[in-house]
């Protein structure tokens, strides 16, 4: 049951068809263009651990987490609307001081850009939605990045 609940949460804001079609998406930049700080995956990082907690004993909320999951998200604009189909999901994020677009995009970014730190070669091929400087600051924080639980998994 807990890593059920894990991977549907970390599915919920990293969604695979959305991954598939970012090139073709107008809304990339918004990927592209925000600025990764170590405040802001850490305040994820404590929303992700809650959320998670919380969905082990809370059927609702963990039934919500499914559904958000389950949703085949087309564009970056889907994605980011999932926070208001989801509100008790989003309420967790929320509170930690994220927007609905770092709630639900968040993890993309950092997983992209990642990606890109670690497989410089892939930038050419992620150039739209990885710009340079996620890319650095992953390198430069990736022994933090990997010890937070939603990036890790655990």
């Amino acid at each position: 049951m807990k890593k059920t609940v894990l991977a549907a949460a970390i599915a919920l804001c990293a969604t695979p068809a959305l991954a598939d079609q970012i090139d073709n998406d107008p809304s990339v930049h918004i990927m592209h263009d925000y600025v990764l700080t170590v405040p802001k995956l850490k305040a994820y990082d404590v929303a992700y651990g809650a959320l998670t907690t919380a969905a082990k004993s809370d059927k609702g909320l963990q039934a919500d987490v499914a559904k958000a999951s389950a949703e085949n998200d087309q564009t970056i604009a889907q994605t980011i609307g999932k926070m208001d189909h989801f509100p008790r999901v989003y309420a967790f994020f929320q509170k930690q001081g994220l927007t609905k677009t770092e709630a639900s995009l968040l993890p993309l970014i950092v997983m992209d850009a990642c990606v890109v730190a670690q497989y410089p070669t892939a930038q050419a091929g992620m150039a739209k939605e990885v710009a340079p400087g996620q890319a650095v600051f992953c390198k430069a924080n990736m022994a933090a990045i990997k010890g937070m639980h939603f990036f890790s998994g655990q």
